[in-house]
């Protein structure tokens, strides 16, 4: 008789990325929350879930996967002080930011240790450069763009230190052709948006791993999109959601329906309900429907 074998997967993220597509979901549909490391860790886990034990939704039928591994890449965050961009309260010299005590900073030291203890996932650190530059927040810029603000209405709230991390991408790079060189897995799926990524994906297909793109929602470089097996997201404002026990302050279109398809399900006890035409037309018609 012959034994069947669950194809193995390994999860690999690009844990900048992650973070700023966090952050967009949050100030889009959670303007007023905040999370903290151990509830990242949770949506780690929901997305690995996702990709690993959830049908997809144009594969209700395909088999399990077995989890080899979560590889997380990031540096850690910076600890300098810096001077801001602008003056402040008729100053004429900007104040000195200290990083080291910047609440986002805190976040990801936090999240790393959490990481560190978490069971079959592997923290791949990088370092940081020594020269960063501040810029404006895309969102900000979108909007002065538009002229729906003007630059002297700018604050040291609207922009962010840039800074190079140095080794990131080049250990996720050499983690996926090892990984699909040595045959460990026969799944790879990338969590990250950056076309850099394409040689060693080329060479994970070429060794015939199944390779998925994770972009969290976000739209996918044809250059990137053209040398994947598959685009698939879980969806992270769900998840937040059902995480926190919260609801988003700004809904989605798609939500009081989802809400009433988990109560339908509910009443037939956990059976998932097929979707109506108008959920499907929906659903691709947004790249933030629900899949779960």
């Amino acid at each position: 008789m012959w034994a069947f074998l669950m194809k193995k997967t390994a999860v690999l993220i690009d844990g900048g990325y992650f973070i700023r597509r966090i952050d967009y979901f949050l100030r889009k549909h959670f303007p007023d929350h905040e999370l903290d490391s151990q509830q990242l860790v949770k949506i780690i886990w929901r997305i690995v879930r996702f990709h690993v034990e959830v049908p997809h939704g144009g594969h209700p039928e395909r088999e399990a996967l077995e989890l080899y591994r979560i590889y997380y890449y990031d540096c850690p965050p910076l600890d300098k002080q810096i001077k801001y961009p602008l003056p402040t309260d008729g100053n004429k010299t900007p104040a000195t930011k200290n990083f080291k005590t910047h609440a986002p900073n805190i976040l990801r030291t936090k999240l790393h240790e959490e990481l560190r203890k978490t069971r079959k996932t592997a923290l791949r650190m990088g370092v940081l450069s020594n020269v960063g530059n501040w810029q404006i927040k895309e969102h900000i810029l979108k909007k002065l763009l538009r002229n729906e603000v003007q630059w002297s209405d700018l604050t040291n709230d609207d922009f962010y230190y840039e800074y190079k991390q140095k080794a990131v991408d080049i250990k996720l790079g050499m983690d996926i052709t090892i990984l699909a060189h040595e045959k460990l897995v026969d799944v790879i799926v990338l969590i990250a948006g950056d076309a850099d990524f394409v040689p060693a994906a080329k060479h994970a297909r070429i060794k015939g791993v199944d390779f998925i793109l994770d972009p969290m929602h976000q739209q996918v470089p044809a250059s990137l999109a053209e040398h994947v097996d598959g685009v698939q997201s879980s969806n992270i404002i769900v998840a937040i959601a059902d995480i926190c026990r919260i609801v988003p302050s700004v809904k989605p279109d798609w939500w009081d329906e989802h809400i009433d398809r988990r109560k339908e399900r509910k009443l037939n006890g956990g059976k998932r309900i097929k979707p109506t035409k108008r959920h499907i037309q929906r659903s691709a018609s947004t790249s933030e429907n629900p899949q779960e």
